[in-house]
């Protein structure tokens, strides 16, 4: 018997304020907003490419950006626009150069923002 992973599912992350975490996302990030049920909490799921991320509205942990700490990763077509897009709105990141840079959302999750280099 063995377990056999075929892909991330989802990741949730702790909010404190569910619509300013969806101005984040939602607006700055431009994730596609995806039903949920109505769970005993607030919250929203986002869809991205095969896998969902899930904001639960709560209290969270004060974080600072790490990128050797929890956080997860989102691959966009263009890092150059995003860095752009990122530096105009004021967003604090971490950015090396290369390929990836780390912003803080809204609560203080790290989030990676990264362009995967395909050769052929």
């Amino acid at each position: 018997m063995t377990i056999k992973p075929k892909q991330l599912h989802h990741t949730s992350i702790r909010v404190a304020d569910l619509a300013r975490s969806k101005a984040f996302y939602g607006e700055l990030l431009h994730l596609q907003e995806i039903e949920r049920p109505d769970f005993a909490f607030p919250g929203t799921w986002y869809g991205i490419g095969a896998g969902q991320l899930h904001l639960i509205e709560c209290q969270p942990m004060p974080a600072t950006i790490d990128p050797s700490g929890p956080h997860f990763a989102i691959e966009v077509e263009d890092l150059d626009e995003a860095r752009r897009c990122l530096r105009a709105r004021g967003a604090e990141m971490l950015d090396p150069g290369g390929n990836q840079l780390w912003v803080l959302d809204p609560d203080g999750n790290t989030v990676e923002i990264t362009q995967v280099v395909r050769t052929t």
